[in-house]
């Protein structure tokens, strides 16, 4: 970059808040910020950062009254961060003159889509606040080296800031601290690493700094992940795939071993679908036997078994917190399995079954995964214990 081209550096205020808000009754979410009030935030703000480096003062410093989720801030792109850096009307240093720039809302809505805070989202306690400073690209440079060094010590927010935050948003603020956009992913690389999930951070971290070349991990029970066309790509598997020739085929039959096995197979698939969509990214099943992109948000399987006497037209395989993770539908003398591959996808099934099972069917819901122990393939269950649709 040539000296007299402007830069920016990417800052947050990271704001631990009382989640319990955010739900039961009377659940609220931090508030949007309008004019006035967008302007004053970034004035208390200025003047904490003033204080720790007082060069800051020729930059410019760009923030939105809007605070956002940890999946909002990290995604391919880094849409919010770009959203702000958009705000400035000139990279040349020639010109720019340093000043507080401030995004409001207007009757609760930012004037630009990145900037609104995600509504279909569960918060957790961290809230981020981000800001752009702008300027000089060599005092930005510095600047920031001395924002990665000193913002972990010493970057706490002043006790007049934060309860002036607190009132704003409508939050409780229990610790509130700058930090750089490296402390974050650092922080969230800590925390997966923490719980077990290192391999889903190197496959954000690989999305996040839009790595080009592939990238494959495994996960400690074997799942396998790759990143790689900018998108996420696993094999699904059936239960009767997994239980015959997948990672479940080396299992005992028996009940708790089988139908437990595919239930934690099942669960760790979620766990990264869910909330590395949450980050922005694209995740892509895969068939097992052939490796057909499955489209869709659900995928129906034609099974080889026979249904008996007396089976159920629909079966909801579930397991404990997991919910229905398949269904088994008796159709004449054929069976299918249907496996959802979204949230969405459950419902997706239901309509589906609506549109071609007739009314009056039986409809089993066992509350465990029901399948042979010899063929070790999902089965529907007897209408004996059904219940009548």
């Amino acid at each position: 970059m040539q000296q007299d081209e402007t830069s920016f550096y990417r800052a947050l205020v990271a704001i631990e808040t009382d989640a319990t808000r955010y739900y039961g009754a009377n659940a609220s979410r931090p508030g949007t910020l309008g004019q006035s009030d967008a302007e004053q935030l970034l004035a208390h703000l200025a003047a904490d950062l003033k204080s720790l480096l007082p060069e800051i003062s020729n930059c410019s410093l760009i923030a939105a009254g809007a605070l956002f989720d940890q999946t909002q801030i990290l995604r391919p792109g880094y849409p919010v961060f770009a959203a702000l850096e958009a705000v400035s009307s000139s990279n040349s240093a020639d010109r720019f003159k340093p000043g507080l720039v401030s995004v409001a809302a207007v009757d609760g809505q930012m004037p630009v889509s990145d900037l609104q805070p995600f509504e279909n989202i569960p918060l957790g306690l961290l809230q981020l606040l981000p800001i752009v400073v702008h300027g000089p690209a060599g005092l930005v440079g510095e600047l920031g080296l001395a924002m990665e060094y000193r913002f972990m010590e010493e970057g706490q927010i002043s006790a007049h800031s934060a309860a002036w935050l607190e009132t704003a948003f409508g939050i409780s603020i229990n610790h509130a601290r700058l930090m750089t956009l490296t402390d974050l992913n650092a922080m969230l690389r800590m925390q997966l690493d923490h719980f077990g999930f290192l391999p889903m951070w190197e496959l954000l971290d690989s999305a996040l700094t839009e790595r080009g070349e592939s990238l494959k991990v495994t996960t400690d029970s074997g799942k396998a992940f790759e990143w790689k066309d900018n998108a996420v790509h696993t094999h699904f598997e059936t239960f009767d795939h997994w239980a015959n020739s997948g990672a479940g085929s080396k299992m005992p039959a028996s009940r708790q071993a089988l139908a437990g096995g595919y239930a934690d197979w099942t669960r760790e698939v979620r766990q990264y679908l869910t909330t590395l969509k949450a980050h922005g990214l694209d995740v892509r099943f895969h068939l097992a036997e052939n490796g057909q992109l499955l489209e869709g948000t659900f995928f129906a399987e034609e099974s080889d078994g026979v249904p008996g006497k007396g089976d159920s037209t629909v079966t909801e395989h579930s397991f404990e917190e997991l919910g229905t993770v398949a269904i088994t539908v008796v159709d004449g003398a054929r069976i299918e399995n249907y496996y959802p591959l979204s949230p969405q996808g459950l419902n997706d099934v239901h309509g589906h079954l609506r549109s071609m099972v007739p009314g009056g069917q039986t409809v089993a819901f066992p509350g465990t995964i029901l399948y042979d122990e010899k063929t070790r393939k999902l089965i529907s269950e007897t209408s004996a214990s059904s219940i009548q649709n």
